[in-house]
């Protein structure tokens, strides 16, 4: 069966992928650090960093959808008649 709306913010789904960004952007400010202080290898501190931010902003955007969609879920829909 098909979804005809967007998964709500607390379907299992949104909050597994909200999880993985979490997770993501600590797996790259761990390779960051460790690029830069045990490996001093720019590259995977680059990499780290990288994984990092691009992991927040899809995370932040995927919040920012939730909230979205909560607060439309929330409100009454007053354009479709009875």
């Amino acid at each position: 069966m098909r979804r005809s709306t967007p998964p709500l913010p607390n379907d299992g789904i949104y909050r597994l992928i909200l999880w993985l960004m979490v997770a993501t952007v600590i797996c790259g400010a761990l390779l960051a650090i460790a690029g830069e202080t045990l490996a001093q290898d720019q590259a995977l501190s680059r990499l780290g960093t990288g994984m990092a931010l691009i992991g927040g902003a899809i995370y932040a955007v995927f919040r920012w959808l939730g909230i979205r969609e909560a607060r439309r879920k929330r409100t009454p829909d007053t354009t479709s008649e009875p």
